[in-house]
């Protein structure tokens, strides 16, 4: 327990829940990472999918074309955060006014995409890290998984905590890469690739010309994921939650679209040609600030702020999780707060994921970025499409304005879904149109099964039957399963004769040289409880012991079913169960799921032995 609250810190009470709440600096920080670390690789995808000949003639026009998307976007979801204070998640505006289908299909992409873009962020992060030490190349993964664990654990310690430490360095990338776009204005570039342009150029093809540039818009647009963590995050935000939320959103929008349209000035001001062995912002950084101590702190800076791109994902995907937990969409446990008021399950369940896609994909962030742009626009375009809907239904003052805005957004983030969608589909993006089905019918099926649970268990419905008669003052029959004479099996047998002096222990005879030593320790002992003997010719345990224990419900059934008293004994350390055959969570199991024709109900009571061993 110790260890434990040095690592993740002592445990909050849930008074403290406003305090861990966040101011608008922290919360930019916190959401906003997601979105300001993408101008890290956006202009680089861009680059790739333009190719060397197109790259220096249309890059700056692709990224302006974004960044009015950019526009659109923001001021959509400026919209959103007024219609929703209390948290306007494309869930919770899908569903409430497009109706269930919607709504899932909305958090499914969500979820998807939380998770892509934390294994995309942290892959990103080490080939900044790779491109300014390339000796480091080899340990990729692994480089990826310790980030991963350091900003797990950092998120397990609550919001106000992780929000602090990741503030610096997320201010501090964005301060050096807006010296990095200004000193790169003031430095002049070398025109010697103009000539190889011009003629490349003659080569292109109108129709080639357009399907390169709606591929490299497609890739583009990944810089315009994350967009939504505001939304769905309001209540993060101390009051008054929307008005902050608000500028947090502007402010992100804002950051952005500088930083996106100067890196990717400087990328054609410099002739940036992406290579394998280092990123476009890394030959940007040495162009304009040398080999020396700020090419260094521009990398570090770049390497945390894509590390931290993670956080965005940490701080939603639990939030999400729990608003799907309390509408019976996933395991209610999603819905808890932890020890120290974050949604540990939430975010120990997305570290999890992240840890597989990035072995899965050995930390290749090209190999990722093609998979996690598909969610993200299907779930903006769903989130807007519901706000046209919240308009016509609400009305108000300047709705047909509102309507309208919200109604161009849907429509622009529908043309990019279509667009990555078909420019992504073979380079991994089919993937995702099989896991977002995929998450959708498993949310419906643990929702049916919640509601059939609640209905089987309302006592409002009919087939009460037996439940309500009073329990008559019988003397009960006691069976107590065992398969050695040892200190726990005497607890439980000591508690059967407590309880009853209608008791009889059963032993499965499974080995005859066991058995009759058991038989021997039994006669020496001299217990006042008959011990039975049951064959089982296939050595099973489990089937022997509940044909008995049924035989003897059957016999006298106005005495109710027979109590079961299992002994057993709980290791010293979790790791030695697994030493051990676990006799009574095996009996224990069988019990519980045998289904029987008798409405009776069975009590089944452990008598646990503390080993002291360790």
């Amino acid at each position: 327990m110790r260890i434990a609250n040095l690592i993740f810190g002592d445990p909050l009470k849930t008074e403290n829940l406003a305090s861990e709440r966040l101011t608008k600096v922290k919360a930019l920080a916190v959401f906003s990472s997601d979105v300001i670390s993408s101008v890290a690789y956006a202009t680089e995808e861009i680059l790739l999918a333009l190719g060397v000949v197109l790259a220096y003639s249309f890059s700056v026009s692709v990224t302006g074309v974004i960044i009015g998307l950019l526009a659109v976007i923001s001021v959509s979801y400026w919209q959103t955060l007024e219609a929703y204070p209390n948290g306007g998640g494309a869930f919770a505006v899908a569903f409430e006014n497009l109706g269930e289908f919607f709504g899932l299909i909305a958090s499914s992409a969500l979820l998807v995409d939380y998770t892509l873009t934390s294994a995309v962020g942290l892959s990103a992060g080490t080939s900044a890290i790779i491109s300014a030490i390339p000796v480091l190349a080899p340990y990729r993964v692994s480089i990826c998984l310790i980030a991963l664990l350091i900003i797990v654990v950092m998120n397990l310690r609550g919001a106000q905590e992780s929000a602090t430490v990741f503030s610096i360095p997320t201010y501090g990338f964005i301060g050096l890469m807006l010296i990095m776009v200004v000193g790169g204005i003031f430095i002049p570039a070398s025109p010697e690739v103009s000539e190889t342009v011009a003629k490349g150029m003659n080569k292109v093809t109108d129709g080639m010309l357009f399907i390169v540039l709606l591929r490299a818009f497609a890739a583009g647009c990944c810089a315009l994921t994350g967009m939504e963590t505001i939304a769905c995050g309001v209540t993060a935000f101390k009051e008054p939650q929307y008005k902050n939320a608000r500028i947090a959103l502007v402010s992100m929008g804002v950051i952005l679209s500088v930083l996106f349209m100067g890196i990717s000035f400087l990328a054609d001001k410099y002739s940036i040609i992406p290579n394998s062995s280092e990123t476009v912002v890394s030959q940007i950084a040495r162009h304009v600030f040398g080999t020396g101590f700020w090419y260094y702190m521009s990398q570090l800076a770049t390497t945390c702020i894509l590390f931290l791109a993670v956080n965005t994902s940490f701080a939603s995907f639990p939030r999400l999780a729990s608003i799907l937990a309390k509408q019976k969409y996933i395991p209610t446990r999603f819905a808890n707060l932890g020890d120290r008021l974050a949604f540990s399950n939430g975010i120990i369940m997305l570290g999890f994921i992240a840890m597989l896609l990035i072995i899965t994909f050995k930390g290749d962030s090209h190999a990722l970025i093609p998979l996690y742009a598909i969610g993200v626009y299907l779930s903006y375009t769903l989130s807007q499409g519901g706000m046209v809907v919240h308009w016509l239904k609400k009305r108000g003052v300047n709705w047909h304005i509102k309507a309208a805005i919200n109604a161009l957004g849907a429509l622009a983030t529908l043309v990019t879904f279509v667009i990555i969608l078909e420019s992504k589909f073979l380079h991994g993006a089919w993937i995702v149109t099989i896991l977002v089905p995929l998450l959708f019918y498993g949310f419906r099926t643990v929702n049916r099964r919640y509601l059939s649970a609640n209905n089987e268990l309302d006592i409002k419905r009919g087939g009460l039957g037996d439940l309500l008669k009073p329990l008559k003052a019988t003397k009960p029959k006691v069976v107590v399963p065992i398969s050695r004479v040892h200190k726990g099996t005497l607890a439980a047998l000591r508690f059967a004769a407590s309880l009853s002096d209608d008791a009889v222990a059963v032993i499965v005879n499974v080995s005859s040289k066991e058995t009759e030593r058991l038989k021997l320790a039994w006669r020496s002992l001299n217990f006042n409880i008959p011990l039975v003997i049951l064959d089982s010719p296939y050595r099973s345990v489990v089937n022997p012991f509940l044909d008995f224990l049924f035989e003897q419900d059957d016999r006298e059934p106005e005495r109710g079913k027979a109590i079961v008293v299992m002994p057993s004994f709980v290791t010293g350390k979790f790791w030695h169960n697994i030493l051990h055959n676990q006799t009574a969570t095996i009996f224990k199991t069988a019990l519980l799921y045998r289904r029987q024709k008798s409405e009776q109900t069975r009590v089944i009571v452990e008598i646990p032995y503390q080993m002291k061993i360790s």
